[in-house]
């Protein structure tokens, strides 16, 4: 499809500099073709020495990186804006969701996917869902990005995973793939007392303070519509195939 890249890793992360570099050492470290591998970084701008505390090790794993720095707006109610401005840079045929919480365990992930960009599994326009050593399902999706194009963005709501299950649900183009397997270690799922931290404090303080409270989450009509016509988008897109 011409892409640049194999996968673009779409990674939003603020104040684990150290969780970060494990995070992407572990995408890295298990490609059979790090260097088909892209790592994107948004760093909220008030966040800086998440960047340069990392800087120099980040050098290290990999020099095929970009980093967005912007405001943090809403926080974690506008997770979703983020995503999408890291897709606008993405130089990859399949964009992957990810965070800085959790590390990929499989080997060789890479050429699972590209079995994928090869049609080995039917059409590569897919929504490709891993699994999750802690039972964490529909989280870290890849998604080709002709699905992207078709849609327009990535998401239209702060839950990105979620969002995508719906829609490629619903559209017929989800793939499950279990021989991918990560590990995301939030404390909510894991009770790990070294990830009970600020970051994860403030995700649930401006959730619970804001965004569940005002945006109603996925089961509102407005909400509900968009999901359809993404799912329609899409089915446009794979008619035309």
């Amino acid at each position: 499809m011409g892409a640049d890249y194999l996968v673009s890793v779409l990674l939003p992360t603020r104040g684990r500099p150290e969780l970060m570099l494990k995070s992407v050492s572990s995408i890295i470290k298990n490609a059979r073709h790090p260097e088909q591998v892209q790592i994107l970084l948004k760093i909220d701008n008030d966040d800086k020495d998440t960047y340069m505390d990392c800087y120099p090790e980040l050098e290290k794993l990999t020099s095929h990186y970009k980093v967005l720095y912007s405001p943090r707006g809403l926080g974690y109610g506008d997770l979703h804006t983020h995503i999408n401005d890291l897709c606008a840079i993405a130089e990859g045929e399949y964009l992957f969701l990810w965070n800085d919480d959790a590390k990929l365990v499989t080997p060789n992930w890479d050429e699972i996917i590209n079995e994928y960009r090869e049609g080995l599994h039917g059409s590569p326009m897919a929504v490709i869902q891993i699994d999750d050593k802690h039972g964490w399902k529909f989280g870290f999706p890849f998604v080709h990005r002709e699905i992207y194009n078709a849609m327009g963005h990535f998401s239209l709501n702060a839950h990105n995973d979620t969002w995508m299950h719906y829609v490629a649900h619903d559209a017929g183009i989800e793939r499950m793939e279990e021989r991918i397997l990560s590990e995301h270690n939030r404390y909510d799922l894991t009770a790990d007392p070294n990830m009970r931290d600020d970051t994860y404090k403030d995700l649930w303080n401006e959730e619970i303070g804001g965004y569940r409270h005002t945006h109603d989450l996925f089961f509102n009509s407005e909400e509900i519509e968009l999901r359809k016509q993404d799912t329609l988008r899409i089915k446009n897109l794979m008619n035309k195939m």
